[in-house]
């Protein structure tokens, strides 16, 4: 027979195996709950912040087509769309916004068409402007044209692609995106950091915005055309050109006379932007960018959406271009 005190001994384990088994239960039980909070939280959150970022697409909308009704024929980084809007503090957190535009950008699209070969001469002085070696154009071309032939200055086709240790094939299409820049033989993450600023993937035909092309983009107009003289037509970002023969006038006297034959493609005003919404609730950022094409004319005018796209697809091209070698 077992003496009380042994028997109490038991008794005390068993009541100490009790309260742990509730305590493990009853944490549990919070963690799960904590657990369904948060979750409901994040999609509360997450569609808030959907929210948020339509009626900032809509926003930018009335802002284009505000800006084309009083200025239909020019644009430039003094309208108001270039002007970013502050933190404005919403329930739950913050929300921002900003256009660019994308007419200030060269499209690698633009390297296909009836005036490809202007495009492709303006692709080689952009390389040269950048510091790049000029024969990726050449790769950048196969890319995108749908024949076999290798272009003779750097192509690439199937071939080469194919023999990669993850082997693939050239797109033979126009690009969705410039990431895939970095699919491209010869563009690794240095060149891609370097290039990606400076080039967009819009639909064929688009025209550069002199009033906001970028230093090497106005570099890309001529091979003559230096640093120096592409900073004098861009005023220090305050140029507000109202053709196409006056913002050149300013090369011609140095000396750069840019032919007719090469102004195709050139503007004052754009067509293509980009906005983007930073939206911070309960402390979490949500970003958000829209593709927008402004359309005159009554039968299809207006500002409508092309693309939209959720997280850090405009991260900084550096950045980028690490996450894409990662992932590779």
């Amino acid at each position: 027979m077992k003496s009380p005190q042994r028997q109490r001994g038991v008794a005390l384990l068993i009541a100490l195996l009790a309260v742990a088994l509730a305590v493990i239960l009853i944490a549990s039980l919070l963690d799960r709950g904590e657990l369904a909070f948060a979750r409901a939280r994040n999609a509360l959150r997450g569609e808030q912040a959907i929210a948020y970022a339509e009626g900032l697409e809509a926003y930018a909308s009335l802002v284009l087509q505000r800006d084309r009704d009083e200025n239909p024929n020019l644009d430039s980084f003094s309208d108001v769309w270039a002007i970013p809007t502050p933190p404005q503090q919403v329930p739950g957190g913050s929300i921002s916004a900003r256009m660019s535009d994308l007419n200030g950008c060269f499209n690698l699209n633009n390297l296909v068409g009836r005036q490809a070969p202007v495009w492709r001469k303006r692709l080689r002085n952009l390389l040269t402007a950048l510091e790049l070696d000029p024969s990726l154009a050449g790769a950048i071309n196969d890319w995108l044209d749908s024949d076999a032939n290798i272009d003779a200055e750097g192509g690439a086709e199937d071939s080469a692609y194919l023999a990669q240790p993850i082997p693939y094939r050239a797109g033979n299409r126009v690009f969705a995106h410039i990431s895939e820049l970095r699919l491209v033989r010869g563009i690794d993450s240095a060149v891609y950091a370097r290039l990606a600023p400076e080039v967009c993937a819009l639909p064929t035909g688009t025209t550069i915005n002199l009033n906001t092309a970028s230093t090497a983009v106005l570099m890309s107009l001529d091979s003559r055309m230096t640093a120096v003289l592409a900073e004098r037509i861009r005023q220090d970002r305050q140029a507000r050109w109202t053709d196409v023969g006056t913002a050149l006038n300013e090369a011609a006297q140095q000396g750069v006379e840019i032919t007719p034959a090469d102004r195709v493609g050139l503007g004052v005003a754009s067509s293509y932007f980009l906005a983007r919404g930073e939206i911070t609730l309960d402390g979490v950022p949500f970003a958000f960018s829209s593709l927008l094409e402004r359309v005159g004319g009554t039968v299809r005018g207006g500002v409508h959406v092309l693309q939209r796209s959720r997280g850090g697809e405009d991260l900084p091209a550096g950045v980028l271009a690490q996450a894409i070698d990662a992932g590779r």
